[in-house]
């Protein structure tokens, strides 16, 4: 069976600049906090009145923190690929057969950004993402998988929803909020189980969702286990959880307003 591989680089410095901004200036969930618990002299920032002073200044913070910090950066890049190795072809086997769909030969690379954003986003259109530089081990295997998982889970969306917009798989979306869900969901399935050291986790803006009187994150976790568990249906599971988000997309819309 082909598989891609995971290829793991340093970020890009226009990326990090782009990334860091946007969480710092541009997020509507306050994801600014993650960022400054990791990086409390960026706090500065905040004084600098412009755009173009405000990047001037993360530029050269990112710039400075790289140098400082490269020997480590690259041992934890190292430490990173070592352990995907071990990790690699079971997983993407195990997924393609959960989600239902093949890697395809026209992708034959995936690519692990190690960045200094403790934040990590994912870039659905080249298949990359980001991975925090001072992550533990255990915590950087979750975010591969969880990130990898958003990959094909999309392949899955375009087969079942062919008249989909590209523009709704990114926030603020409630197909992205979907897709948020469904990741862990699928992490936390028993066939990951001695591959996944840890319970994969759900945004917190997530649990505070009430769907009826349960939390948005069980009541999808019960439908994927009404469907996969007995039924072992995933194109089933996707429609009727898409559905029941549509149905309340207000609540998910609303979040952090």
């Amino acid at each position: 069976m082909f598989y891609p591989k995971v290829r793991f680089i340093e970020s890009p410095l226009n990326l990090e600049i782009d990334m860091m901004y946007g969480f710092l200036f541009k997020n509507e969930w306050g994801w600014s906090k993650y960022i400054l618990k990791k990086h409390p002299e960026l706090e500065k920032i905040y004084r600098f009145k412009t755009e173009k002073d405000r990047t001037k200044f993360l530029k050269h913070y990112i710039v400075k923190y790289r140098y400082k910090n490269q020997g480590r950066i690259i041992r934890k890049r190292d430490e990173f690929k070592q352990h995907w190795k071990k990790t690699e072809k079971q997983y993407l086997t195990i997924l393609s057969k959960i989600i239902g769909v093949k890697w395809s030969q026209k992708r034959k690379v995936i690519t692990a950004m190690i960045s200094v954003n403790p934040i990590c986003p994912r870039f659905l259109d080249n298949w990359s993402f980001s991975l925090f530089c001072n992550s533990k081990i255990e915590w950087a295997i979750e975010v591969i998988m969880h990130e990898i998982c958003h990959f094909l889970y999309f392949e899955k969306w375009r087969e079942l929803f062919p008249k989909s917009k590209r523009r709704t798989w990114d926030r603020p979306h409630i197909e992205w909020h979907l897709s948020e869900l469904v990741a862990p969901i699928i992490l936390n399935d028993e066939r990951f189980r001695g591959l996944l050291k840890q319970k994969a986790t759900f945004y917190r803006e997530h649990q505070g969702v009430k769907i009826g009187s349960i939390s948005a994150p069980k009541y999808f976790s019960k439908l994927y286990a009404n469907y996969i568990k007995k039924n072992k249906n995933f194109d089933e599971f996707i429609k009727e959880a898409y559905r029941v988000i549509k149905r309340n997309k207000k609540l998910f819309l609303n979040i952090g307003k």
